[in-house]
């Protein structure tokens, strides 16, 4: 998933947002997952790891993030579940949800 958002990012999105976010997301599951997204300028990098300062940290069952990303499971009952956790404002997650359709 992670490699294939350049794919489908909305970068006049991004601009009329003047988004500047970095994303720390670490996927549990089959397979254990750390990357960084960052969103600035109207530019999307993708990076294996934790790079940076986050603006975001985002913990998630990876095949609940999944069911989430597909609007086959809500993100506030995998929050309550604990199986999607945020540390920093979920305003960023919602700005970063705006730039993929």
């Amino acid at each position: 998933m992670l490699r294939s958002l350049h794919l489908v990012f909305q970068r006049r999105t991004a601009v009329a947002l003047a988004l500047d976010v970095t994303l720390h997301f670490r996927f549990k599951g089959a397979e254990d997952v750390d990357a960084t997204v960052v969103i600035r300028d109207g530019e999307l990098t993708v990076e294996d790891g934790h790079v940076g300062e986050p603006s975001l940290r985002v913990r998630a069952d990876a095949a609940t993030w999944l069911g989430f990303v597909r609007k086959e499971k809500s993100l506030v009952w995998a929050l309550l579940r604990r199986k999607i956790r945020l540390t920093g404002s979920p305003k960023h997650l919602v700005a970063f949800g705006k730039c993929f359709p």
